[in-house]
């Protein structure tokens, strides 16, 4: 009987399908660039990733100014993967919204995030915000979701970030890669347990992509949408409903 939990560590179907597609975009871009006179097989087409540390919004704004540079070279087109952590993957999370958002200048992006950080933010703990807060944890309770502070958290976030709730899921990034029309995005994460060791103690990495959730440690991979259920045995034994992304981003 098949399992939840793929184990090993061969990539999943699906990236191995992406991979495929982008190899044909990263051929093109490098022939482009390199001012080669014919095309790459599929063999001589190098890996490239683009790997990015946390720092809140510093790393946000860096990840943008990175990225931006990176399509004036015109070297976004060359880049199979992007990763980050911590403030580098709300930039991510706000590109991969849209499905083609490598193919448009970054200018706008660049400026709206800019607008929306400077703001003032004294609205985010108002009577009204409060209120909606309250709902949206009440909710995710009665789904049989776990809340924390962090849960709370990622909504404060969430308004900071984009003034306005979003039904945004990881999986929903999936349509940025149909096509192979963009660099596929890792959000790498520290599973810690801080109530028992401290993080210099304990810790170990998870990677979440629009495909999978995996922890490499163990060789354990699940669906993006069955993130937040249980397991038991290599089984979903508790199904609930995909968290929005915003929860994910107050955890990175």
């Amino acid at each position: 009987e098949k399992l939840d939990v793929r184990l090993g560590y061969d990539l999943c179907r699906e990236e191995q399908e992406f991979l495929q597609k982008r190899r044909r975009v990263v051929a093109s871009a490098l022939k482009r660039v390199l001012h080669l006179e014919r095309d790459l097989h599929g063999h001589e087409v190098p890996v490239i990733a683009v790997m990015a540390t946390g720092g809140g919004l510093r790393a946000m704004s860096a990840m943008f100014g990175h990225l931006l540079a990176l399509q004036k070279l015109n070297l976004l087109d060359c880049v199979t993967y992007v990763t980050g952590a911590s403030g580098s993957t709300w930039t991510l999370a706000d590109l991969y919204e849209h499905a083609d958002w490598s193919q448009k200048t970054l200018e706008g992006p660049l400026k709206a995030v800019k607008e929306q950080v400077t703001k003032c933010k004294l609205n985010l703990m108002s009577i009204e915000h409060l209120k909606y807060y309250h709902k949206e944890l009440a909710e995710r309770a009665k789904a049989g979701h776990v809340s924390s502070f962090t849960t709370l958290w990622s909504l404060v976030q969430e308004m900071f970030l984009h003034e306005r709730p979003r039904k945004y899921k990881l999986t929903d990034q999936r349509k940025a890669l149909e096509h192979g029309q963009n660099p596929l995005p890792f959000y790498a994460v520290l599973n810690v347990k801080e109530e028992k060791f401290s993080t210099f103690k304990f810790r170990e990495w998870a990677e979440f992509s629009p495909y999978e959730v995996a922890i490499p440690k163990y060789g354990a991979s699940i669906r993006s949408e069955y993130f937040d259920s249980e397991f038991f045995m290599g089984r979903r034994v508790k199904k609930l409903p995909e968290s929005r992304i915003c929860y994910l981003e107050g955890d990175l």
